[in-house]
């Protein structure tokens, strides 16, 4: 029975991550996962210097950052994709992302604005649908809206909550898209780890009717140097099916009640260092976003080679002396 309760506590918590994309490489997004669908290849890269947590931006009270950060550029072209693990093909596909808008340069058209941030049925390079799209505009007090599109078709204009959010501030944004209305809704900074609010705006009128399915995440380059979609950093991406799988709290992965227990670094690569006040030998366990087992050993001189793992987003249950712990990490 243990057991069993356990596995249903692992899957919550896994599952409370969804799938995430934290820019934990270097150099161009097109040359780590991400695929050019428009636009010149190589401009959308991966920011390495120091941010709001790390070389990350972060919310309060939203689940730790890891890795690093990209952004785009007023006036550069490039437009990718990334496919999500397996394509969502019913019910509402959800996902978050943490924006900050550079405040001396909004280059945001002040009267529809553009889209920089979407969904995609087809994750390949020949994408040219995009659902579920996050809008950005001027405001009239230096900070900058915030709307929803739905698809595209017909007089598709997206409805912007009235809410002017402050520049150069890092902001969470979580979108909504039902596959069965065809309907998208925006929320802007929620609680991290609550239960689904209202939405800040709902948008239906894009006439294209919905596809089938969603496979891929898309951030677009669009306008030019003067009016577009600007200069905004962007990180921590989340795609889920539920709202709890992209707004995980910093308490959602279980607290330690091994003592002094440290498992390192966050990124890890080929090797994985548990320590704890106790020298014996612990039993490791890695669960991917599934919830799936992908390893199951235990520590040689405080260490577990994870060299077989792929790059990806894993929780770790940790036994020592009958006490357990979960940690998250991420696999570069």
């Amino acid at each position: 029975m243990k057991k069993i309760y356990f596995i249903g506590a692992l899957l919550a918590t896994v599952m409370s991550f969804g799938q995430t994309f934290s820019f934990t490489e270097t150099g161009a997004l097109s040359a780590n996962g991400w695929t050019t669908h428009s636009g010149t290849a190589g401009q959308q890269t991966i920011l390495t210097s120091a941010s709001d947590s790390g070389n990350s931006l972060y919310k309060a009270g939203l689940a730790v950052s890891t890795g690093n950060r990209t952004a785009i550029v007023a006036g550069n072209s490039e437009d990718v994709n990334k496919a999500i693990t397996a394509p969502i093909t019913s019910g509402s596909v959800y996902y978050s992302v943490l924006v900050k808008v550079d405040p001396t340069a909004l280059n945001l058209n002040s009267s529809t604005g553009d889209y920089s941030i979407a969904v995609t049925n087809n994750a390949t390079a020949s994408t040219t649908t995009f659902q579920a799209r996050i809008y950005m505009k001027q405001g009239t007090a230096g900070g900058f809206l915030v709307g929803a599109l739905n698809n595209s078709g017909g007089t598709a204009n997206p409805t912007y909550a009235t809410t002017e959010l402050a520049a150069n501030t890092t902001h969470l944004l979580v979108m909504k898209y039902d596959l069965a209305t065809n309907t998208a809704s925006l929320f802007i900074n929620p609680t991290p780890g609550s239960a689904e609010p209202a939405p800040s705006s709902t948008n239906a009128t894009g006439t294209t009717a919905a596809p089938t399915q969603i496979a891929g995440f898309v951030i677009r380059q669009g306008g030019n140097a003067t009016a577009g979609t600007g200069n905004v950093e962007i990180d921590e991406i989340r795609v889920g099916q539920t709202w709890a799988s992209v707004t995980p709290s910093n308490l959602s992965v279980a607290q330690n009640n091994i003592t002094g227990l440290k498992v390192y670094p966050n990124p890890a690569k080929n090797t994985l260092y548990v320590t704890s006040d106790s020298f014996t030998a612990k039993e490791v366990q890695l669960y991917d976003v599934l919830g799936k087992s992908v390893l199951n050993t235990k520590t040689v001189n405080n260490t577990v080679n994870i060299s077989s793992l792929s790059k990806g987003v894993y929780v770790v249950k940790i036994t020592e002396e009958g006490k357990t712990a979960t940690r998250k990490i991420v696999v570069e």
